[in-house]
């Protein structure tokens, strides 16, 4: 079924709709729409939207039992149709709740208007903000009209080009060499005093302006794109060079490794390219094979007098053996031609981590109670996983452990098999099919995260061994009532997998 539309367009300040305009016999008396901001038309993204109406309308109306409005929403054009198609009935399924922009609402202390204010910007594309046919007022009499849509633009962001290097805002030494851009395309450029072109390249995301001639000490220096200077995107020139090569603080990066990984946490004092070296112990790194990683580590580092360490890096470096001894370098070269060669840092990769995945999420069960939700774990082998130490985390940072006590014998999980895990009031009959013997790690709070899984939007969650991440699920989507979200299990735990809607009921301690 679809909403009756009703456009409006050309209007100044915020729009007005009176109920003569929507229907010819809805009589003066009822309720209606005074106004809507903004005006329909072209928005941008982090617009607000507010609708007034002529008198207090029924406020459990306005605000459903999600916390959300039902009843005056905004969707994406794409959803528009059914999303409209759903307002009209009494109660949204979780289902038909993801047609929807989520959207904070703010009813006034008068109940004669209600404001959305999206929880995210919206990106480039068309929009609309209906109201539902079944609203009505206090008094139980109904809007005026058979529902209404407005529609909004939301246009892209406008082209530009930003320095990488030196920063916007900050003073360059009068030798340097190069100036790091970016922009997605166009012909990016350096402007000087008077506007003189210094450098130009044509942009494909990162670009690099090489300077063949020293800085003017004093003057300003302003990126273009496409002939059009951004007075946002300056720097200026100092009147000092830089002799001396970046420096790392403490004189050598900080090191955590994993199994096939080596976290490398560093600060230097100027902006720089950096190399990460890694090596088998007893050889120079990439004296033979070696795994290497880079990074461009930009920041507003003062061009004469002291220095600061403030420009900080994080880079994980992949693709190591586990269990074994490894040397490390840090190679730092700037954009003035200096380069600093870090000491020969050695460490060790730890044993190889088990491959446990988060398998299912039931967020939704076909049962409403709370003792019904789980997420299932799947050891993808090869090797025996224990189960004790492990734990999820959320966003709130906290560790929860799966089990609420440590167990008098450890908890194996043999390769291939899984296990559920679940709040302390979860009750296996609610899932008659469960395999015998199928492990149940029950943490200490009554629900899972505490609080938890939301069913329109389950929150985002990792599995954790100790300080070190094993599986991830994203979080965010949701599925028909009673059915979980599943994890494509042909993809190894150290990738990104997809996640799907599968069968009502789940498919608890089984294959999907």
């Amino acid at each position: 079924m679809k909403l009756p539309v009703l456009l409006v367009v050309g209007m100044a300040a915020c729009a007005k709709v009176t109920a003569l305009e929507e229907s010819a016999d809805a009589g003066p008396s009822l309720p209606a729409v005074t106004a809507i901001e903004p005006q329909p038309g072209a928005i941008p993204g982090n617009s607000q939207f507010v609708v007034h109406f002529s008198e207090p309308m029924d406020e459990g109306q306005l605000l459903a039992a999600s916390g959300r409005s039902e009843t005056v929403v905004l969707a994406a054009e794409a959803d528009v149709e059914r999303a409209a198609a759903a307002i009209e009935h009494s109660q949204l399924s979780a289902h038909e709740r993801t047609l929807l922009i989520p959207a904070e609402p703010d009813i006034a202390a008068d109940r004669k208007s209600i404001t959305l204010v999206p929880d995210r910007v919206l990106p480039a594309g068309n929009f609309f903000l209906l109201i539902s046919p079944r609203l009505k007022d206090a008094e139980g009499r109904k809007l005026a009209g058979n529902g209404m849509r407005f529609a909004y633009q939301v246009a892209p962001p406008p082209r530009r080009a930003r320095l990488v290097s030196p920063v916007s805002g900050s003073d360059a030494p009068m030798n340097l060499l190069m100036v790091r851009a970016f922009a997605e395309a166009g012909r990016v450029a350096l402007w000087g005093p008077g506007g003189a072109e210094i450098a130009a390249a044509d942009a494909h995301g990162d670009v690099l302006l090489a300077l063949n001639a020293a800085l003017m000490p004093g003057a300003k220096y302003v990126l273009a794109l496409d002939g059009v200077p951004d007075g946002g995107q300056s720097f200026t020139a100092a009147s000092c060079a830089r002799t001396a090569a970046p420096a790392m603080l403490s004189g050598q990066a900080q090191l955590s490794a994993r199994d096939t990984s080596v976290l490398v946490q560093l600060s230097l004092d100027w902006p720089a390219k950096v190399q990460v070296l890694i090596g088998d112990a007893g050889a120079e790194p990439c004296s033979a094979e070696c795994v290497t990683a880079t990074a461009y580590v930009s920041c507003s580092a003062p061009a004469c007098g002291p220095q600061m360490f403030a420009c900080k890096l994080e880079l994980d470096v992949d693709g190591l053996e586990p269990a074994r001894d490894h040397v490390l370098r840090v190679v730092a070269e700037d954009d003035l031609g200096h380069v600093m060669r870090g000491p020969l840092q050695s460490f060790t990769t730890v044993a190889p981590l088990p491959r446990v995945v988060i398998s299912e999420v039931m967020a939704a069960p076909p049962s409403p109670e709370p003792e019904a939700e789980y997420a299932e774990l799947l050891n993808l082998g090869p090797g025996v996983a224990l189960l004790d130490s492990m734990a999820l985390v959320a966003d709130d940072g906290l560790m929860r452990p799966l089990l609420a006590s440590p167990p008098p014998v450890p908890v194996q999980l043999a390769p291939g098999a899984r296990a559920l895990v679940a709040g302390s009031d979860f009750n296996p009959a609610r899932y008659p099919s469960l395999p015998p013997g199928l492990p149940i790690l029950r943490a200490s709070t009554q629900r899972l995260l505490g609080r938890g899984l939301a069913d329109d939007a389950p929150p985002a969650f990792r599995l954790m061994l100790q300080a070190i991440e094993l599986s991830r699920f994203p979080g965010g989507a949701s599925c028909p009532g009673g059915a979980s979200l599943q994890r494509d299990e042909s993809v190894p735990p150290e990738s990104d997998a997809s996640w799907t809607c599968g069968a009502v009921g789940g498919t608890p301690g089984k294959p999907p």
